[in-house]
């Protein structure tokens, strides 16, 4: 053995393991505010050689202990958790090194005849090292879930292999890496990325964690995408002083209390839908889960919960023919050698908060996932179960009311859809919104002279604009974009989030689009005297330039304003004139902050600020 061997061999990691301490950061859901669990943090490192806790497991995989160091660093977690008043009613989460998975001397991995006293840890899988070689992640991730723990993978999307290793593993969590929730709020690739990984997450009884949330904008979107459990510094720093666990935290369901944008229709729409059916306990016998079923009118699934009401998953009846229908099945259920728990009879399912919109809750779960129903939740805790029938109502009914509230000719959202978007925009005050109106300057001479069927070109012309310019986010990738009909030649295209700037040199390429595409529905002569004749209002005839289209544009600035949407409208009724003599045809208006109005006449220019 060479001497750097002997070095290692040397080196005192029972010592280097004792001076170290944890600390402990609770994971909350999101919408109640209730603890869920708290992650073990390593603190300390001042007092050894290491500088953290790579370093540190670095080490002892060189010196061939990294599974024997890992396994101290738990057992002291575990005994410095468990030492804490009020553990039992929170899961704890360990990093468990991904060099470890399936290793035979892993922490969790041996077989434990009392795995029943592991069901509150659950495993993180960090993607900061790659799993080794060979390893059946699946199998090994099967042998940690039969000792009693769950599973998480850590810092989602910017380790080794994240979506090998979320299909192999089959995690009870996922945990985003705060890379995406840093700035989510005014990155719309990131919130695109996230609310597709959250839908997806869902579908597969999967829940998800937003690591590293540190603004309230930030906790919005996390949970308005549909985030589970939140983790940072807006709710709590790691602490090593605890000496109790709070099983709830106020600076959350302040959070709740003080938004206006909570979906209360959805609460409301799916709290009349769902199956309220009673759930088991997984600890229940298996005999009492065939009673379950012997009963009158009894569903044929089972939802399953822990001892903390959280849902793990179902039972399906069918899945129990083979011992109901067997002559020996009922003895096979009791017989306490193959087991007494519920757990080796649940199958995942697709999990969603009682809160979500129905658009997101019809979106995430209109798969195969969802042919058992999907298990909801409020609070983190077990509510009731959303049918496959239940589901195909809420379809019908969003589509009919999509139908309802479209016109008929663009497509395009109508009156309703446009004042939901507006009251929305309202009451999102961390992002700067656009709120324009846009119409055609002279239409009317327009269509009497040219015939409504050029009328409706026309129409139709404006809003594939405007489809396209909402489609792609229309001012830049920070920004999301929403068009829709008022009706004739009135349209609404809403903006939020993006820079003020490029939102309104973009809204004024696209009236010069339109006044450029319209020429292509006069003839030739017509076009080249840039004009035509033809009868205003009363009746006189007299000459019309060429059709265009003009905006008024409605600034509200991030920041509260208690503005209303009547404050909108009577901005734009008051600037349309103005902007129907711009150059450009824009007319922006600044609102600032709810005041009484001026005097017409007063306090106001034909564009530019303007307190409404």
């Amino acid at each position: 053995m060479g001497s750097a061997d002997g070095a290692a061999e040397a080196f005192d990691w029972a010592s280097a393991v004792g001076a170290l301490r944890y600390a402990f950061q609770p994971i909350v859901q999101l919408r109640s505010g209730r603890c869920h669990g708290y992650e073990a943090l390593l603190r300390g490192f001042e007092r050894t050689s290491f500088a953290n806790a790579g370093a540190l497991l670095d080490a002892a995989e060189a010196a061939g202990l990294l599974a024997t160091v890992e396994t101290a660093l738990h057992a002291k977690a575990v005994a410095a958790y468990r030492a804490l008043a009020g553990w039992s009613e929170s899961k704890l989460f360990l990093n468990l090194d991904a060099r470890l998975i399936g290793h035979p001397d892993s922490p969790w991995f041996t077989h434990d005849p009392a795995a029943s006293r592991n069901s509150g840890i659950v495993l993180e899988l960090s993607e900061s090292r790659p799993v080794a070689s060979g390893v059946a992640v699946d199998a090994a991730v099967d042998r940690y879930r039969q000792n009693g723990t769950g599973i998480a993978i850590d810092d989602f999307g910017v380790g080794h292999s994240g979506l090998r290793t979320l299909y192999e593993a089959r995690p009870d969590y996922v945990k985003i890496d705060r890379f995406f929730i840093a700035g989510i709020d005014a990155d719309s690739r990131k919130r695109g990325l996230v609310a597709a990984l959250a839908g997806h997450a869902h579908a597969l009884g999967i829940q998800i964690v937003a690591e590293g949330v540190e603004t309230a904008t930030e906790f919005y979107t996390c949970r308005d995408l549909g985030c589970d459990f939140a983790q940072g510094f807006l709710i709590a720093r790691p602490r090593a002083d605890l000496t109790s666990l709070p099983n709830r935290y106020p600076v959350v369901e302040e959070l709740n209390r003080k938004d206006r944008r909570q979906p209360s229709e959805s609460h409301r729409r799916l709290s009349e839908v769902i199956e309220r059916l009673p759930p088991l306990r997984a600890n229940s016998r298996k005999t009492e889960l065939l009673d379950y079923f012997r009963r009158e009118g009894s569903a044929p699934i089972a939802p399953i919960i822990d001892e903390h009401d959280r849902p793990l998953g179902l039972i399906r009846e069918r899945d129990l023919k083979r011992f109901v229908y067997s002559r020996f099945g009922g003895e096979l259920l009791r017989n306490r050698g193959l087991g007494d728990r519920l757990d080796d009879l649940v199958i995942r399912s697709p999990v969603c908060d009682i809160s979500t919109p129905l658009d997101r809750v019809i979106e995430a779960f209109s798969t195969e996932s969802a042919a058992d129903g999907i298990v909801i939740v409020e609070g983190g805790a077990y509510a009731g179960v959303l049918s496959s029938g239940a589901l195909l109502r809420l379809v019908h009914e969003r589509n009919l009311a999509m139908a309802t509230d479209q016109n008929p000719l663009t497509r395009l959202p109508g009156n309703a859809a446009i004042l939901r978007h507006i009251e929305g925009a309202l009451a999102d005050d961390g992002r700067v919104h656009v709120l324009a109106y846009l119409d055609f300057d002279n239409f009317k001479p327009f269509n009497d002279n040219f015939g409504f069927r050029q009328g409706d070109r026309a129409i139709l012309m404006f809003s594939e604009r405007l489809k396209a310019w909402a489609g792609s986010a229309g001012a830049s990738s920070d920004a999301d974009a929403f068009a829709g009909h008022i009706g004739g030649d009135d349209f609404f295209l809403g903006v939020s989030g993006g820079e003020e700037g490029e939102v309104l040199a973009r809204l004024a390429e696209l009236l010069a689009l339109f006044r450029s595409d319209a020429e292509s529905l006069y003839d030739t002569e017509t076009r080249v005297s840039g004009g035509f004749l033809a009868k205003d209002r009363y009746g006189a005839v007299r000459r019309f330039p060429l059709l265009a289209a003009s905006g008024v544009a409605v600034v509200i600035p991030p920041g509260p304003h208690g503005l209303t949407p009547d404050a909108i409208n009577a901005a734009i009724a008051d600037h349309k004139a103005a902007a129907k003599g711009a150059e450009d045809k824009l007319c922006v208006v600044r609102l600032v902050h709810l005041a009484p109005s001026p005097a017409p006449g007063e306090g106001r220019g034909p564009c530019g600020a303007w307190e409404g």
